[in-house]
């Protein structure tokens, strides 16, 4: 069920924008719907929450964002999950905080990660696991390329300037999965539709992740995003390729967005 957790908690880098100019503001909150498609069969494994709202950690002013995903009923017979991520982060995109509380099957851990330093060239991070009240580890890493948490990179994929993309067709990227670094690619495909249904679709950005990560099928476009072409920049849909199969992940509906979803495309029904 890896990849679940990288599909539901994913994002890239590009040029920032200012804080002032966040797509995102407080009290925002999306839900989607996480499907497994293998073939012809596409089966609904679970759904996803996302919110954020504004706090302060640590002395800084932060935005606080929180995700929770869980398996549906059927999807629970086989393998039952109830993950909860939260994570802070500071107005200009320095990631401060972030703790991952896992329920799979009978395995139950609870992770954090402490960003003692953070620049593009250089993090310093500590990153502790417990399970049953048990230390498994607590230890210091650091990475000399530019480091995010999964669920901070969220804020950070949605706070970019597309029009830059084109100059550089490719960034780089990292972040730590319990004690594994991850290197990741991210490539800017251009400007796509995603049909919704009949009647609605939606102009995106599509956005491709490339991961050395063993767990992915395939480390080329591991990961494609689709994000709303519009000043909100939301995820409408995402896709990653398993080693059996797909997982697919839609937007199904959201609250206090800061801007209009000018993305969408409504057609009048025949």
């Amino acid at each position: 069920m890896k990849q679940l957790f990288f599909l539901s908690y994913f994002t890239l880098l590009i040029t920032p924008l200012l804080a002032s100019d966040f797509p995102s503001q407080t009290g925002e909150k999306l839900t989607f719907d996480i499907y497994y498609k293998y073939g012809l069969v596409m089966l609904r494994a679970g759904t996803a929450n996302y919110t954020i709202e504004s706090n302060t950690y640590a002395n800084n002013n932060s935005y606080r964002s929180t995700l929770d995903f869980k398996t549906s009923s059927f999807f629970d017979k086989i393998f039952k999950m109830r993950d909860t991520l939260s994570a802070n982060i500071t107005e200009n995109l320095h990631p401060l905080y972030h703790r991952r509380a896992v329920h799979e099957g009978n395995y139950q851990f609870t992770e954090e990660m402490f960003f003692r330093k953070f620049t593009p060239e250089y993090s310093e991070i500590r990153i502790k696991r417990e399970s049953n009240q048990l230390l498994k580890f607590d230890t210091v890493f650091t990475s000399n390329t530019l480091t995010y948490d999964i669920l901070n990179m969220i804020l950070l994929v949605r706070s970019y300037d597309y029009s830059q993309w084109q100059s550089t067709p490719q960034k780089y990227i990292s972040t730590f999965i319990g004690r594994g670094k991850i290197n990741i690619t991210v490539r800017f495909e251009g400007q796509s539709v995603v049909e919704k249904s009949d009647t609605l679709k939606y102009k995106t950005y599509k956005i491709a992740f490339d991961f050395t990560d063993s767990a992915f099928n395939e480390s080329k476009n591991a990961i494609e995003v689709w994000l709303s072409d519009d000043n909100n920049r939301i995820p409408i849909k995402m896709r990653a390729k398993l080693r059996i199969g797909a997982v697919e992940v839609y937007l199904t509906s959201w609250k206090n967005l800061k801007y209009p979803l000018s993305s969408e495309i409504k057609i009048p029904a025949r």
